[in-house]
């Protein structure tokens, strides 16, 4: 077992923290996030709450760690072409949403007190991996500039959540190209703000 120290110099056990972690994921995925209880997670794990309390500062915060530690974020895709990348970075999401966010587990990122720090911790990271991915393909000519990026991102993202959260099933590969192919052959572009 490793152990670690915080700020405060206090020991913590990354055992213990992997524990409580799998056993928050258990729950969401049995209860919901409403039903998700720290005095159920501390006595499944065998802990005091505030082993709990040390790590996170509330549920909300408690949930996006125990999303996030089972995320992997992946390397931005450079194979030299907008449609193969974008195909990469969306399997790439996939395999995150069919893993740590699949189910129940991928609906709690709608709750208002979870959503800003996942979005945080994780999302934001998927997201500048997208655009960076967009950027190149506007330096090399393949989409204009005034693409919107965050459309095109959105739409690739939105449907795998859809299929993944709501359907309960995953893309193919060609599911994806189809829609890929249409977004950058007419990509949508940026309008004056209102």
């Amino acid at each position: 077992m490793t152990e670690t120290r915080d700020a405060i110099g206090r020991p913590t056990d990354e055992e213990l923290t992997a524990r409580i972690l799998a056993e928050t994921r258990e729950q969401l995925l049995r209860d919901g996030y409403a039903g998700l209880k720290i005095d159920r997670i501390v006595r499944a794990v065998g802990c005091g709450k505030s082993a709990v309390y040390r790590r996170y500062t509330d549920k909300a915060a408690l949930v996006t760690a125990a999303i996030v530690h089972v995320t992997i974020l992946g390397d931005v895709p450079d194979t030299g072409s907008v449609r193969d990348d974008l195909l990469v970075h969306a399997q790439q999401n996939q395999e995150t949403q069919s893993g740590s966010l699949s189910g129940t587990i991928g609906l709690v990122l709608f709750d208002p007190d979870v959503f800003p720090l996942v979005w945080e911790q994780f999302l934001v990271h998927r997201r500048d991996a997208g655009r960076l991915i967009l950027d190149r393909a506007i330096a090399r000519g393949e989409l204009p500039a005034d693409t919107a990026k965050d459309i095109i991102l959105d739409t690739v993202a939105g449907l795998t959540l859809y299929h993944q959260t709501v359907k309960g099933r995953a893309l193919s590969p060609d599911d994806y190209r189809g829609v890929i192919d249409a977004l950058i052959r007419t990509p949508p572009r940026r309008t004056a703000a209102p």
